[in-house]
């Protein structure tokens, strides 16, 4: 557990954190601006709960990484998988969840139709 907070692993936490900043501000914001409006503290919040997302995507995998033997192989893949890991993390997760209540509204909807 020691291992998460040694130079490399904050590092990497760094750039994670850094790079998960600058897809929000390019990316995220822009397709988002109507929920948005008028509500500044909830763009603070949204940024605060990505970067979360993302550290904690790189750490899942940072962890995996250093505790399964089996992997110790393939260890120079590690950052470069955490970081992928983890910047897609704050991506993925709401895409899925978009899904899933589309999934559930079609449903409903279905439900009501056939009543």
């Amino acid at each position: 557990m020691l291992d998460i907070f040694n130079t490399s692993e904050m590092i990497m936490m760094g750039l994670v954190v850094f790079s998960s900043f600058w897809i929000f501000l390019f990316n995220y914001r822009q397709d988002n601006k109507e929920k948005y409006s008028g509500n500044s503290w909830l763009i603070l919040l949204d940024l605060l709960i990505n970067m979360g997302m993302s550290v904690t995507g790189y750490l899942l995998i940072s962890v995996v990484f250093t505790n399964i033997p089996q992997l110790a192989a393939y260890e120079g893949y590690r950052y470069p998988i955490g970081y992928l890991f983890g910047l897609t993390s704050n991506v993925s997760i709401p895409i899925v969840l978009k899904w899933f209540q589309q999934q559930i509204t079609k449903k409903l909807n279905e439900a009501g139709k056939g009543k």
